[in-house]
């Protein structure tokens, strides 16, 4: 199975318009298939459809992309100018990314590259044991940290609240409009009847 595809109709031919959508079956964009039916079905690996327009409205969901640990981590290193601007490795490259993303056909893990280059992992019973103590001069600094956690929570609690009202604004002209129509329907029909 493809990448990103999990699901897909049957009699999907090349240079027909098809629908993207998400798991919750919102129409994300319209494109054009680049492959068949049986053709996704078979590869594992290549390009589905050719996005032709974009329907989903902006920030319905949040950016995800490039935030991760690995993405954080490349990032670094290609300002570090250990990697090239594409994120490809070269001679300054560390060792444990060489293991990890220089072959892509080779398949490995992070276990595997940790015991190649002899990391030791602790045991977690000992790690659990080991309670750092916190001086007098940090406790200040994490009281200020919870403090504006604090101060986050009842902004997030209004944006909640604006949010919810305004999507019962919404419904509410949506059962008035809705009301308006059934009525208008109704004093035609009377019309007629008469």
């Amino acid at each position: 199975m493809l990448p990103g595809v999990l699901r897909y109709e049957s009699g999907i031919e090349v240079g027909r318009e098809i629908v993207l959508m998400t798991t919750k079956g919102e129409a994300i964009a319209i494109a054009i298939a680049s492959m068949t039916t049986s053709t996704i079905a078979t590869c594992d690996h290549g390009i589905v459809a050719r996005t032709k327009r974009v329907i989903l409205e902006r920030d319905v969901y949040e950016r995800k992309w490039k935030l991760g640990p690995f993405a954080k981590k490349k990032e670094g290193l290609k300002a570090a100018g250990k990697l090239d601007k594409f994120g490809r490795v070269t001679d300054s490259t560390p060792e444990a990314w060489k293991l990890l993303f220089g072959e892509p056909d080779q398949a490995t893990s992070v276990q595997a590259v940790a015991d190649k280059l002899g990391v030791k992992k602790e045991k977690e019973p000992a790690a659990a044991a080991a309670v750092p103590k916190i001086s007098k001069k940090a406790a200040p600094v994490e009281s200020d940290a919870e403090e504006s956690e604090e101060e986050q929570k009842p902004k997030k609690k209004e944006e909640k609240k604006k949010e919810k009202e305004a999507k019962k604004e919404k419904k509410d002209k949506k059962e008035k409009k809705e009301k308006k129509s059934k009525k208008s329907k109704k004093q035609d029909s009377d019309e007629e009847s008469d």
